[in-house]
Parts: structure tokens; sequence; C-alpha cells
């Protein structure tokens, strides 16, 4: 159940395949990554209560729907969350599925833990998720967020990409009691409607 929780996780967690490349955002029909529409890639690497994986994942985010791949470190596919308003569910590779009525209930039955998902969708933009104040914020010498302390988790913001307006998060850390979460977004785009 270790790898299988550590897995869920992931996939549920934060989100993201491909290579090391720029961490720029590719506009689709003009549009900019935003919270509300993006798509992101990259590697991640989790430790859970001693134990670890990394790996790379995709996620897709619409409005209120989130499609998020795990792969393997050789690229296969190893799992697929997706959440929406009328539930959410989690397939493995191995033809496991788990279903409960959203992302968090998901999380507390499959890993034991909260996952953060309507927070972190912000988070990944380098900014507080609505609906609770941050406990602590601090900014680099650029101005920029470097740390984020937000519902019981700490987000450290290592790298970004991009200037201006094109500007977004490329390193993060996240952080609670025996959970570390490492992401390096390698693709930024904004999704086409469905």
């Amino acid at each position: 159940m270790s790898s299988l929780r550590l897995a869920a996780l992931i996939g549920s967690t934060l989100i993201v395949a491909g290579c090391a490349g720029t961490g720029r955002h590719d506009a689709v029909g003009g549009l900019r990554p935003e919270p509300a529409r993006f798509e992101l890639a990259g590697r991640i690497a989790v430790k859970f209560q001693g134990d670890g994986y990394s790996g790379s994942l995709r996620w897709r985010h619409l409005d209120e729907h989130d499609s998020i791949e795990l792969y393997s470190p050789v690229g296969t596919i190893y799992a697929r969350l997706s959440s929406a308003p009328e539930g959410a569910s989690l397939q493995m590779s191995d033809g496991k599925r788990f279903d409960e009525p959203d992302a968090r209930a998901l999380a507390r039955r499959v890993l034991g833990w909260d996952l953060p998902l309507a927070q972190l969708r912000f988070w990944v933009f380098a900014q507080p998720a609505p609906g609770s104040m941050p406990t602590r914020t601090e900014v680099d010498g650029k101005g920029r967020l470097a740390v984020l302390d937000q519902d019981g988790w700490q987000v450290r913001f290592l790298a970004y990409a991009g200037e201006g307006d094109d500007l977004l998060p490329q390193k993060l850390e996240l952080e609670e009691p025996g959970l570390k979460v490492k992401l390096i977004v390698s693709r930024w785009g904004a999704p086409a409607s469905p």
C-alpha cells in the first residue's frame, strides 16, 4: 500500500509530465495560463513517511475539472486522477479504481490525509488560495513570493521563469508534517475549451 499511497499522492497532488524545458507558457487561442484554466507539465519528487517516489506528471485544470496523469521515471503511465463537481476517481495502471464524492475524500481514503487540490491550483501560480488567510508570506529580493504558509502547508518558490506578465513559478517545494513534494514545471499552457 505504501507505493500505492505515494502514486496516488503524486497523481492527485501535483501534477506534470515531461522533460526539462524552458518553463515558458504557450497561449492557446490567445489565453494565458491562470488558476481557472491551465495545463502544466514537469517532474515531481515526493517523500512521504520515509518513503520516496520520483517521476513526471501532467495536470490540466479547466474551471471545476481536473485531469492529472502520473508517469513512472521511464515514461509509462502509472495513474490518472479525474476530479469534477460530480466526483473524483483515481485509476491505477493495474486496473484498480477508487471513487469518492471529491478529491479531498478520495485522498483521505486512499492516502490517509487531505489533498489540497483546490488550493494547489493557486499555489502553482504563486498566489494564496481564497478562503483562508496565509499565516506567513515572504518575498525575495525581486519582490516575488518566496514562502507561503497556508492551511497547514508551507510552499517555497525556489525559481521562476519568464518576465513581467509571463513570470510563473518553475520550481516549488510543498511541505506538511511527514510529507515533502518538489515540483519542477517544464511547460505551462492554457487549455482550449473542451
